[in-house]
């Protein structure tokens, strides 16, 4: 932040028609920006003043306007929202929300900036760009600096400055800005090499390149220049997978880079650890310390229990040094999102049923083939069970999705009886574990997938934690916590989407059916969130898992019954119908003859 001096004065603060201002917060060169009062509704608000010297070139103006123009396209929450424009005398300028945190830039110089916090700063960040790409804009000038942290919203990264924006119409391919030919604008750095030489022509993929230094510069701390080393070359605990992700996107060919920043999201979000509404405790060394030892005392009541204990410590270390720290718990958000080989495929006895109201798939006793694909570790079928055998410590994931095709509904549900059971092992084995605090964490997860990075989980656990609904569906994230789950390791989970688009989790049968968390309401259109007809999936973290009385439903939208066509009614006119008249017939005279017969 930027106090007062005595070369940007105090502005008067009434010198905006219904705003008080406050105090500088920031100068640029476009002009400042004040702290200040919406006086109608009492709020704190970031009013952006554009410089008297350059209020009188009309190129400055337009700029200035234009970034108003794209604020108003974009209503995203890691996008800075425009309140107000406007004139006063000779004065242009922009209300915006106030964003009470620092910039990327200055979380840039902390020195323990994790890799995982880089990642999860980079995803809303691209997905706020790609978001705005959605809408015709451009933003040309991302850098540290516009990157802002909004404090009281969780620390949630927002993109602002558009003031340097180009615009494309969605609907042609015809792109109109104010940029002159020939002009490079935006901040060297972190400037494409094509926006070096020519703005105008530079288009989306000039922000990929920018994002791509963006990111660089987060796992590294520098920014990249020449012919630069890979992050993980640079820095230990960076994936290597992010070395291919950065190479694309620094492409000096626009062709070469992403063609799209949703293409770069999908190579992103399956590295990037998910950000929950409930952040898991960080568990320091001095906690670790004070497990290990109150384990330590727990074992150490005898002596000869105390020598074994010892010479477990000891066969763990080096198994420890000769695994490469494998006994690094799996976290929930990197196992649901983690991309596994392909390790084989099943066909369980069940039954597949197809009606014009939907489609069932029962695993168990049945005529049909239900096909399950493997994915990490091996599982096999086991009577009417599926079960995943912690044979392999090397691979502690293991999940197999159930393989339909054509599906297509307004709602859906996954049933299971799940159980998770730690690893059996050895005495010396359990007694390190115990000593280091390498506990393992058996897990069961009930999953409703779409597309990668976009899941809905319900995860019951082997050690009586609670159960845990967890979601990341766009920038919609977070989870919750239902009842502990079972001491025996086995439960009932239930995952549905209703017909309202309310996504609800349950635990139990009968009189025992509970509620995990509360209802979340996605909508009518909950499918955009997922990317695609979510399917399911059967997870297993850590431990042995067992999954029993598998069923998927997905309802369709019932057939259109056209109604039958209404009956004639012939209605009687109240208008007397015409009677047609006949000519008399003529009167026969009936004469008495006055003569009498003779």
């Amino acid at each position: 932040m930027i106090e007062t001096t005595a070369v940007s004065r105090p502005r008067p603060p009434d010198m905006i028609p219904g705003y008080r201002l406050e105090k500088l917060v920031g100068q640029g060169g476009m002009g400042e920006v004040h702290r200040a009062t919406q006086l109608s509704l009492g709020r704190t608000v970031a009013v952006k003043l554009l410089a008297s010297e350059l209020a009188k070139d009309s190129n400055f103006v337009v700029r200035f306007e234009k970034e108003a123009a794209a604020l108003a396209t974009l209503s995203h929450p890691n996008v800075v929202s425009i309140v107000d424009k406007g004139k006063a005398g000779v004065t242009y300028y922009l209300v915006m929300e106030f964003v009470d945190g620092a910039s990327l830039r200055e979380l840039m110089r902390s020195p323990h900036l994790e890799p995982a916090l880089a990642l999860r700063i980079m995803v809303d960040i691209c997905r706020a760009i790609d978001y705005a790409h959605g809408r015709g804009v451009i933003h040309r000038d991302l850098k540290p600096e516009n990157i802002l942290f909004d404090e009281q919203a969780g620390r949630i990264p927002k993109v602002s400055d558009f003031g340097l924006a180009g615009f494309v119409d969605i609907n042609s391919p015809t792109r109109f800005n104010v940029t002159e030919t020939h002009v490079a604008m935006g901040t060297l750095s972190y400037m494409a090499p094509e926006q070096r030489v020519d703005a105008k022509t530079a288009d989306h993929r000039a922000d990929i390149y920018s994002l791509g230094v963006i990111l660089y510069e987060l796992l590294v701390g520098e920014v990249p220049m020449g012919n630069f080393d890979p992050p993980s070359q640079r820095r230990n605990g960076i994936d290597r997978r992010l070395d291919a992700v950065v190479a694309r996107c620094l492409k000096p060919i626009p062709e070469d880079r992403y063609p799209t920043v949703r293409a770069l999201l999908d190579d992103l979000e399956p590295l990037a650890p998910q950000s929950f509404s409930q952040v898991p405790r960080h568990v320091s060394a001095l906690d670790r310390a004070k497990l290990k030892l109150r384990r330590a005392l727990t074992s150490a009541a005898r002596v000869a229990a105390a020598v074994l204990v010892v010479a477990a410590a000891i066969v763990l270390t080096v198994a420890g040094i000769r695994a490469n720290g494998r006994e690094r718990r799996v976290q929930n958000d990197e196992a649901l999102t983690a991309i596994l080989e392909k390790s084989g495929a099943l066909a369980a006895a069940g039954r597949l049923t197809t009606t014009a109201e939907g489609r069932l798939a029962a695993l168990g006793e049945g005529p049909d083939a239900v096909p399950l694909v493997l994915l990490g570790r091996r599982a096999a079928l086991d009577g009417q069970k599926l079960r995943f055998a912690l044979d392999d410590p090397d691979q502690p994931i293991g999940r197999a999705e159930i393989d339909l095709s054509e599906l297509d509904g307004y709602q859906t549900q996954v049933v299971a009886e799940v159980t998770a059971q730690p690893p059996s092992q050895g005495f010396f084995a359990r007694t390190g574990r115990v000593i280091t605090g390498n506990l393992p964490h058996p897990r069961a997860a009930l999953v409703l997938e779409g597309l990668p990075g976009r899941y809905v989980a319900l995860v019951s656990s082997g050690t009586g934690e609670p159960l845990r609904l967890e979601w990341a569906l766009m920038e919609r994230r977070g989870v919750m916590l239902g009842p502990d789950s079972p001491a025996d390791g086995v439960a009932v989970l239930d995952v549905k989407i209703d017909a309202q688009g309310e996504l609800l989790a349950f635990t139990g049968t009968g009189k025992d059916r509970r509620q995990v968390g509360e209802p979340i309401a996605l909508g009518a259109s909950w499918r955009r969130h997922f990317g695609k007809m979510p399917r399911p999936a059967l997870v297993c973290l850590e431990g042995a898992c067992d999954f029993d009385r598998i069923n998927f439903d997905v309802r369709r939208e019932p057939p259109r019954v056209e109604p039958p066509p209404a009956p004639v009614v012939k209605t009687v006119s109240a208008v007397r119908p015409a009677v047609k008249r006949t000519a008399p017939k003529p009167a026969v005279r009936k004469t008495t003859s006055t003569r009498k017969r003779r």
